[in-house]
């Protein structure tokens, strides 16, 4: 006799505020898992992911065997994910305990994860609706921090940021990704730029993309690879110094 259980899931946002943690757990590039002398023999290319900080909990108080975590989209791993968090559905994988008090099980996730990532849980899910999750074209709205070669005013960064407005962006797969992304051009909106001051000589941006718009590129150009970007527009080295995500828009969240 084989017995299979079923997973259960929930629905809810995080947010993370510590840069330099993944969305989900990366095996070691080295020993793919293994364990090996890379990693200390974890596994792990990183410590903690979002998925493991708030899985950890849960795993605990539905005494499963794992937790998945299903976000809607991703954030770089020196991003962080502020504002009003990104959805996501949490699968836990073959439960012994089919029943939590939600609220509760929030409580303990952000107790645990000690300031380096929260959790707002909402309700309860079901399988069918990661892939409405995962397929979901959110536009997504972000804070940047912008370095310029040079000696620039404000007003000349401003208006070459209004140039930006609207524009239709050309982006082949950037070379950061091109490892693991097909090699294609992929078109996307910037739907608002919008410069708001300056912080430690660095300029600061807000701006609101069409899903799947690379930031990073559209201010760096990316050697030529996005066009047009703020670089070249400006015609010198621009380059994205820190990245906040701020807004996840476009969810059908039925909260």
């Amino acid at each position: 006799m084989e017995v299979q259980i079923n997973s259960v899931f929930f629905y809810g946002r995080y947010q993370k505020y510590e840069r330099g943690i993944p969305q989900t757990h990366w095996n070691c590039r080295e020993c793919k898992g293994e364990g090996c002398e890379k990693c200390n023999f974890t596994g792990a290319q990183y410590l903690d992911s979002v998925e493991e900080l708030i899985g950890r909990p849960v795993i605990s108080a539905f005494d499963a065997h794992n937790a998945v975590l299903h976000g809607a989209g991703r954030e770089d791993i020196d991003a962080r994910m502020i504002g009003t968090g990104r959805p996501f559905i949490l699968e836990v994988v073959e439960p012994r305990k089919r029943s939590v008090d939600l609220k509760v099980l929030e409580q303990e996730i952000n107790l645990s994860a000690d300031g380096r990532v929260s959790v707002a849980i909402t309700r309860w899910s079901e399988r069918a609706e990661v892939e409405t999750l995962k397929s979901n074209k959110a536009h997504k709205k972000y804070r940047i921090l912008v370095g310029v070669e040079g000696s620039i005013g404000a007003d000349e960064f401003a208006n070459a940021l209004k140039t930006l407005q609207g524009a239709t962006i050309y982006q082949r797969t950037p070379e950061r990704v091109a490892h693991r992304r097909a090699d294609k051009i992929r078109e996307r909106k910037v739907l608002g730029i919008d410069y708001t001051g300056e912080q430690d000589g660095k300029y600061v941006v807000e701006i609101l993309g069409e899903a799947g718009l690379y930031i990073k590129e559209l201010i760096s150009g990316d050697g030529g690879r996005t066009r047009p970007s703020l670089a070249e527009i400006l015609n010198r080295a621009a380059l994205v110094t820190s990245l906040d995500v701020v807004e996840v828009e476009g969810m059908k969240e039925g909260d």
